[in-house]
């Protein structure tokens, strides 16, 4: 008779010990990250549809607008705009606001 010890499956109960010991944290990170994700569609996509109204105006100002955000936010490396953004607030403001590093990971 196979014992189940450390070369047990990788979906054996006891490697599944410590996720169920810990549920709750786990479904309350889970339902944390739903929220932020919702959230984060709910305002790309509203950024979407003004930034796209927009563009098909006449206006020349605002289709210029339009087109300087879509050229930066599209044009560039997202952990360029990262690195501008972490470093760029606290350069603008001469040090007085900084991000924590804990909200950076």
């Amino acid at each position: 008779m196979y014992l189940l010890t450390e070369t047990a499956s990788p979906f054996a109960l006891e490697r599944w010990a410590a996720f169920f010991a810990n549920f709750g944290q786990f479904a309350k990170g889970f339902f944390y990250t739903l929220g932020i994700s919702i959230g984060a569609l709910i305002v790309a996509l509203l950024l979407g549809l003004i930034f796209g109204a927009m563009s098909s105006t006449h206006n020349k100002v605002l289709r210029g607008i339009s087109r300087v955000y879509v050229e930066i936010f599209q044009n560039t490396p997202l952990l360029v705009q990262f690195v501008v953004v972490f470093y760029g607030i606290s350069i603008l403001t001469d040090g007085h606001v900084m991000i924590p590093i804990s909200l950076t990971a």
